[in-house]
């Protein structure tokens, strides 16, 4: 469910509402994703305390990415647990050198699958949310667009809660309502700066797109969150009881 409350933090939406394959709801107010807070205005922060029960903050971007553009979080809890440490073009948003070629975005979804590393740092995101206290309130995580390593935590976490992945790619081209236009404008200032090649590649980069996700899961296979993240039955099942009603 998109946020519309909140202007001046892009790409923002609780997934409360969504229905799991065994016919349980996701509760409104627990978990929410979005895109970068480092432009959040005060009278938003103070009412996705209030209203939306605000009280942790995960941000996904690389230590680089944190201090060109720091959040705003207010009094919230605020964990910097970066899924890709460095600099990866078309996915991270560091001041770039210009010129610089964006690779395929369907083969970095599935090396950020496969990556011991960003494997490592999805645990420790999902361990979070897993035993964060949602009686006492929600738990935000976003990157810089709210896409590709946010959208790939929403993905897991919405997996793990039972949630099919035709629901879960619903969800992840989402983004599309705040990014396509966005990319358009890009686009055309890039091809007449440039060419349209560069303008496509860079356009590709700012939209969500089906075949990304979906390489993803090629990668991960059907038992990604216990074969590989190395997660219990009973910690999935412990989580489910926390945020599903």
């Amino acid at each position: 469910m998109i946020i519309q409350d909140i202007g001046s933090v892009q790409n923002i939406r609780d997934l409360g509402g969504m229905i799991t394959e065994d016919g349980r709801r996701i509760r409104e107010g627990c978990l929410i994703r979005s895109a970068s807070l480092c432009e959040a205005a005060d009278e938003d922060l103070k009412r996705l305390r209030e209203a939306y029960r605000l009280t942790t903050v995960i941000d996904l971007r690389t230590a680089q990415e944190r201090d060109e553009k720091p959040d705003r979080v207010g009094d919230c809890a605020y964990l910097p647990i970066p899924i890709i440490e460095n600099f990866e073009a078309g996915i991270t948003h560091e001041c770039r050198t210009e010129g610089m070629p964006f690779p395929s975005l369907r083969k970095l979804y599935r090396e950020m699958m496969l990556d011991t590393r960003c494997q490592m740092n999805f645990r420790r995101v999902l361990k979070t949310c897993f035993e964060h206290d949602y009686d006492t309130g929600s738990i935000l995580w976003h990157c810089s667009e709210g896409k590709d390593r946010c959208g790939m935590t929403a993905a897991l976490l919405l997996e793990a809660l039972g949630v099919d992945r035709d629901a879960i790619l619903k969800d992840y081209l989402e983004t599309n309502t705040t990014n396509l236009p966005k990319a358009k404008m890009i686009y055309q200032r890039v091809a007449a700066e440039s060419d349209e090649k560069t303008a496509e590649c860079v356009y590709q980069a700012y939209i969500a797109d089906k075949s990304y996700i979906e390489n993803a899961w090629a990668a991960m296979g059907d038992h990604y969150i216990v074969e590989t993240l190395g997660f219990t039955e009973q910690e999935l099942d412990a989580f489910r009881e926390r945020v599903l009603e």
